[in-house]
């Protein structure tokens, strides 16, 4: 054999050991798994737990494997109020939780889940958050403390649920609502006496007389506590806009997976997010149905009492945006997005 050939064959050798150390080391960065511990706010039997545990199925088989999503429920890693700034962290990868919790750390949170007097409903909010730029908003705030906010799901806001029948202002006026937060200063707003109790708590309160109405949930969840075993009159409509849950991750540990995959991501939640508001939509219609046949009776509020409403929360928009700038800016957006919905 000559030089020349034996320098072809050492050549072509040397390139496909090369082109296998290649092809192996691309297989090696294909088949990193990107491992998250999520900590819940909701139990197993909740909505909240449910889209989040089949987003995780479709993530393992759309990733081949590559995104793994292991649940942990309410306190499992950290106290739930926690969970924002120890996802921040790193201490653990993932959160679903209420922004009420962190609003402390950033105040735009909190105003953003579960605006007092917000007429919006579930699909007009989520198409806020989505196509409006309000989850954009968001993200460069909380990525400011290395949270990813990866996704909003919604549900709907607060309702109130009666002893004693309201057909008017002044029968509000003469309850005692439980009620917590922004919800309770709106309602002080418009002469109405509140007390907060444990949400727990609330069967009990309202079945010895110590509450005579609450707002602090949605007719799915007063009926998930069995509070037409205790009250005869659920009212309409809501007294806050929407409730959000937020899907968060650490930024770091997001930023760090393939765009693909971050693509794949983002789509799982998104889908979730939509199974989400049809899971309480269902849930919303079903408590109605079950509630009325219980002898529940559905009471409307008259518009002038929806209007003053709406002028209480308008003024506590207004406290709120003098008090934080970036929820000042927030509910510019959500007032323009009213505007153009025609609200």
């Amino acid at each position: 054999m000559t030089t020349k050939s034996k320098n072809n064959g050492t050549n072509l050798l040397t390139a496909v050991l090369c082109l296998i150390f290649v092809m192996g080391l691309a297989a090696t960065v294909q088949a990193k798994t990107y491992r998250f511990t999520c900590q819940n706010v909701n139990a197993m039997e909740h909505p909240g737990w449910k889209v989040i545990a089949q987003m995780a199925d479709d993530l393992k088989i759309m990733s081949e494997g590559q995104i793994l999503i292991d649940q942990v429920g309410p306190g499992g890693l950290v106290k739930s109020p926690q969970t924002f700034e120890t996802t921040g962290s790193g201490a653990i990868d993932m959160a679903i939780t209420y922004g009420a919790y962190h609003g402390g750390i950033v105040p735009v949170a909190a105003t953003s889940f579960a605006l007092p007097g917000d007429p919006r409903d579930m699909w007009e909010t989520l198409n806020f958050y989505y196509d409006e730029g309000g989850l954009d908003f968001l993200r460069e705030q909380y990525a400011k403390h290395g949270v990813y906010y990866a996704g909003a799901m919604v549900w709907p806001g607060y309702a109130m649920f009666s002893r004693k029948k309201v057909e008017s202002l002044d029968d509000i006026q003469n309850l005692k609502v439980r009620a917590a937060g922004t919800m309770a200063t709106m309602l002080h707003r418009m002469g109405v006496s509140t007390t907060f109790i444990p949400f727990a708590e609330i069967y009990v309160a309202m079945s010895r007389g110590a509450i005579d109405a609450t707002v602090s949930g949605s007719h799915a969840e007063n009926y998930l506590q069995n509070l037409q075993e205790v009250g005869k009159y659920m009212v309409v409509p809501d007294f806050s806009g929407v409730q959000t849950l937020e899907v968060l991750v650490n930024k770091a540990k997001f930023d760090s997976m393939p765009k693909h995959l971050q693509v794949m991501f983002e789509t799982a939640i998104r889908k979730s997010s939509l199974d989400f508001t049809r899971a309480f939509m269902q849930m919303e219609k079903r408590a109605e149905t079950d509630m009325l046949n219980a002898g529940v009776e559905k009471v409307v509020l008259p518009q002038s009492t929806v209007d003053e409403i709406k002028k209480a929360a308008d003024e506590i928009w207004d406290e709120v945006s003098e008090k934080d700038e970036f929820s000042a800016r927030y509910i510019q957006m959500i007032r323009k997005n009213l505007k153009d919905l025609g609200y």
